[in-house]
């Protein structure tokens, strides 16, 4: 009898093992499977460079000055209009990401940002996810590992209520001077997500410009949820001096508001 129910007790075992290595090997495919599946790239379908000199800055100032002045002279009357005329009058800043005139801001907009790390701000500068997110080319979100930063991420909160969003632009690099954005680390392609959800890869250039996607319509979640959009670097283009990677803003357009 015990010659009997050792074999079976053996065949048994043998059987479950290759159950369950045929499980372990069904699982793995199915996983290999879906994480072979590409997400879709979109570049950049315009373009534009902000004019950030110091000769446009002091005109602007004194576009400025001049609105503010209770009497013009006549040869002021002429200057202004000149300058209205190159600049127009909604404009308050040289670094003014979005003029003063009406935008999709006026009705939108996000509520807060968070990002996975940060680079230490000094009395000077501040680095966090806020001045990616100040409508100013002066400031920039600058990641805080040692490293490039790939897997490094910044995501932007909006209520279920504001508009919808049909463009995304991205300042790439840190742009308040050309020797800063030289230095520093720009991105070559983020991962965008939406709601937690891999939705595609940005893939920008490497040029000193705002660069716009139109990758659909986001808002107004079925379940009045917040809208949640992640930016995840996924390469960068060599700072020359530094391996810290910058972007300066990432603002948006969209309907829902005029």
């Amino acid at each position: 009898m015990k010659n009997y129910l050792v074999p079976l007790t053996l065949i048994k075992i043998q059987n479950k093992m290759k159950s369950i290595i045929i499980f372990i090997f069904i699982i793995s495919l199915s996983f290999n499977l879906f994480s072979q599946v590409e997400l879709k790239v979109f570049e950049p379908v315009n373009t534009f460079s902000a004019d950030l000199s110091k000769e446009t800055e002091d005109e602007i100032n004194r576009q400025n000055y001049l609105l503010a002045k209770e009497s013009l002279t006549e040869t002021e009357k002429k200057e202004l209009d000149i300058l209205i005329h190159n600049y127009g009058e909604v404009i308050s800043s040289v670094w003014d990401v979005v003029d003063d005139g009406c935008s999709w801001y006026c009705g939108g907009g996000n509520y807060k940002t968070m990002t996975s790390s940060q680079l230490d701000s000094t009395q000077v500068n501040n680095y966090s996810s806020k001045s990616a997110n100040d409508l100013s080319y002066k400031t920039a979100w600058v990641e805080g590992k040692a490293d490039d930063g790939i897997g490094e991420y910044i995501e932007y909160y909006f209520e279920n209520k504001s508009p919808r969003i049909t463009s995304i632009k991205i300042s790439n690099g840190y742009q308040k001077s050309e020797s800063v954005w030289k230095n520093n680390n720009r991105v070559k392609s983020l991962k965008f997500y939406v709601n937690g959800i891999e939705f595609g890869i940005l893939e920008l250039s490497d040029t000193k410009t705002d660069q716009e996607f139109q990758i659909g319509t986001f808002g107004h979640n079925s379940d009045g949820s917040d809208l949640v959009l992640r930016f995840e670097i996924l390469e960068v283009y060599k700072g020359d001096k530094y391996s810290d990677t910058a972007i300066t803003e990432i603002y948006f357009d969209g309907i829902d508001v005029h």
